[in-house]
């Protein structure tokens, strides 16, 4: 999938926001409505009966909410740094503990959690603090899982999409998220075994829906400091408008990928 290198501890883009909490400033709402669920597949696979999960990143709670879902007696708690995002989050009852904080700072007791989560946002940490917390906060024995929702490549839907991502938006490249991050964690001397797999799925959407979604992106929120809103969504919608199939949705191919790293000691 990528380079076997080791990749950079930071996310290329972390300049631009120096505050976690401001990159998807604004966005929560169509971030809640609009972004893809994760395979409910992904979910089942991840753990067996944890007791206590840590949702790191958690958002408005869309994999924080799965997890409650699918585990109905562990104790929850969703991290979150965005005001905007944690307010949305806690707004529903749920069952959750939702609490402000940072991956790298994490305000939970040490060896209390027996699974660790993060959906979408692992790319954003600096990951040498993030493992180290994770280190802390697990209990020997426990996982942390990291979970995305990619489009697969190679696909006409995706072909349009990222072509117009990378001409709007200044230093977007499609390739952003492709680095061996299993290789990662079990370089990691704390890891004891790493599990990897792929959950391949449809995602379909009217226009509407996706063109929310799009907005829900940082990569638009970027592009807007170059281009007119409407000339955006308009560029996007162009492009993709000879794709929309027979029932008037846009069926893009995605797959759940999951990567669970066993944590053995603490140190």
């Amino acid at each position: 999938m990528g380079s076997t290198e080791r990749p950079a501890a930071r996310h290329p883009w972390s300049s631009r926001w120096a505050d976690p909490g401001t990159i998807f400033e604004g966005l929560a709402s169509d971030y809640d409505r609009f972004r893809p669920r994760y395979s409910p597949k992904a979910i089942d696979w991840l753990a067996h009966r944890p007791r206590r999960i840590a949702d790191v990143a958690s958002g408005t709670g869309i994999l924080t909410r799965q997890l409650r879902s699918r585990f109905p007696n562990a104790l929850i708690v969703g991290i979150e740094p965005a005001r905007d995002m944690l307010r949305t989050a806690s707004g529903a009852p749920s069952g959750i503990h939702w609490l402000g904080g940072r991956a790298e700072a994490l305000p939970l007791a040490s060896g209390a959690f027996d699974l660790v989560t993060v959906g979408q946002a692992a790319h954003w940490f600096d990951r040498d603090l993030f493992h180290a917390e994770c280190n802390r906060i697990l209990a020997p024995g426990g996982t942390l899982a990291l979970l995305n929702n990619n489009r697969i490549r190679d696909t006409a839907i995706s072909e349009a999409y990222e072509t117009v991502l990378e001409g709007v938006s200044p230093g977007y490249r499609r390739t952003y998220r492709d680095h061996d991050r299993a290789g990662e964690l079990a370089a990691l001397p704390c890891v004891r075994t790493i599990r990897h797999r792929r959950f391949v799925w449809s995602w379909n959407r009217s226009m509407d829906e996706f063109l929310g979604y799009v907005r829900s992106t940082s990569h638009f929120r970027a592009a807007r400091a170059h281009h007119g809103r409407e000339t955006i969504l308009t560029t996007i919608e162009r492009a993709l408008t000879p794709l929309i199939n027979e029932a008037g949705l846009l069926t893009i191919p995605c797959e759940t990928e999951v990567i669970a790293a066993t944590f053995s000691t603490q140190t």
